[in-house]
């Protein structure tokens, strides 16, 4: 019994997966609150169905009981907190919630089979992430939009404090430590950032905002150069000229941000040795195996072992991939849950991505349209730039796949990003309430008139 359950959970977690990602789609094509809601409450389902087929593989290979413990934590987690968010604030998307969800899990499975230590930090980190609050911050500080540079003052200085004082890691200062715990500030600066540009941006772009975004964007980028934290500079640049195109509905500036990137990436390549190394290890890891390409040698062996359903879990090698749990958690989940399932990992990731795009295209208000695109420019680039990285697309660079890879600041930064995401559904939610109100009392007067 127990070997035919770790045979068919191979194929029964990317099913489960396939019918939430189903739930999704069919959620973006109706237009009924309700029927949105039935969608959302049967991604719970098969969210449940996937957490238990994977953690009882894991309790059956292991024979240990421990896991039951953090399993039923994470269950409260994913699956409590989120009903419970939704009674505190009815307007939140419960889609977007269930999506965060689904794909936080799906890192806990390949971190809990990796180090459950590691996974058990994350939950716990996770947990502290205050989500909750954020929403409520929203709705009653409505002077957040005049803050912009308070934004970059708070970002530039705490890219300064680690340039100066920073901890060195992989020959880039990224992080640095208080009373013991460690903290890396271009995460969360990567959110002052798109605050920042959304508020200078938020009424018009003319070439007073164009200058003003451009110089604080430019001190940003700067530091983290010169930290030589390229991966972050590369992410808040892409942002910045998306943003700014978006915003000024001008093309011209894509094209011009494009080329200063392509020139800024030449000259990384010719400044930096440990870009070189990356730019060697992309076009031909083979030739370098046993030094530079080792990495994205092993990674790229673990996805072609993977197949379409995955070796099952506990059955792979991921550990043979040095620093597997940040850089190529991807290749760990294809090598041991599946080529398909990773492929829902992405198409979970572009849902959420459209849920976004699509709450922008409902706002009327400049800022916060303009913080809800950041987010998701920020969000699709970061994601892009992981999976990409691990399956030599592109350069490694370093960069952590949002809510799955390991890495504390990494996963706060971006429950703390959704938690702003929510506070706009519900901020939107207000208004509808409010202009209905007012619909239902000029009817009403108009009634008692006649």
């Amino acid at each position: 019994m127990a070997y035919t359950i770790v045979i068919a959970s191979r194929y029964l977690i990317p099913l489960f997966l396939y019918l939430f990602l189903s739930c999704s789609i069919y959620a973006l094509f109706v237009g009924d609150v309700r029927k949105q809601s039935g969608a959302a409450a049967l991604q719970m389902v098969f969210l449940f169905l996937m957490q238990f087929t994977a953690w009882l593989t894991i309790v059956i290979r292991t024979q240990q009981s421990k896991y039951l413990l953090f399993y039923a934590f994470l269950q409260i987690l994913t699956l409590a907190l989120p009903v419970l968010a939704w009674f505190i604030y009815p307007g939140i998307s419960r889609i977007v919630m269930n999506h965060m969800c689904m794909l936080f899990s799906a890192g806990l499975i390949v971190l809990t089979r990796l180090d459950l230590t590691k996974a058990i930090k994350q939950l716990i980190i996770a947990g502290a992430s205050v989500f909750l609050i954020v929403p409520w911050i929203l709705r009653k500080c409505r002077f957040l939009e005049k803050l912009g540079w308070i934004y970059a003052g708070i970002g530039i200085a705490a890219l300064g404090i680690v340039l100066i004082l920073g901890q060195v890691t992989h020959g880039s200062k990224l992080s640095w430590s208080i009373g013991g715990i460690t903290f890396q500030p271009s995460e969360f600066v990567k959110l002052t950032f798109v605050f920042f540009l959304a508020a200078v941006l938020s009424e018009k772009t003319g070439i007073r905002q164009v200058v003003a975004a451009g110089i604080g964007a430019t001190a940003h980028v700067l530091i983290l150069v010169l930290s030589k934290d390229l991966g972050s500079a590369l992410i808040l640049f892409m942002v910045y000229v998306f943003l700014m195109t978006i915003s000024a509905h001008q093309p011209l500036y894509l094209a011009g941000g494009l080329v200063a990137g392509a020139g800024a990436s030449l000259l990384a390549y010719r400044m930096f040795s440990h870009v070189q190394v990356r730019v060697q290890a992309w076009r031909d890891p083979w030739s370098v195996i046993d030094k530079q390409g080792y990495q994205i040698a092993q990674a790229l062996f673990a996805m072609s072992r993977g197949g379409l359903f995955g070796l099952g879990i506990g059955k792979g090698t991921p550990q043979d991939i040095p620093y597997v749990e940040t850089d190529f958690i991807f290749s760990a989940v294809i090598e041991e849950l599946g080529l398909l399932f990773g492929i829902g990992i992405l198409l979970t990731a572009a849902v959420l991505f459209v849920l976004m795009i699509r709450l922008a295209g409902g706002l009327a208000d400049g800022f916060y349209r303009n913080l809800v695109v950041g987010f998701a420019i920020l969000y699709l680039f970061q994601t892009f730039l992981t999976v990409g990285g691990g399956s030599k697309f592109i350069p490694l660079t370093g960069v952590t796949l949002p809510l799955v890879s390991y890495g504390g600041s990494s996963v706060m930064t971006t429950i703390l990003m959704f938690g702003v995401i929510e506070g706009v559904f519900v901020l939107r939610y207000d208004e509808e309430l409010r202009i209905e109100k007012q619909r239902r009392k000029k009817k009403r007067q108009t009634e008692e008139t006649e």
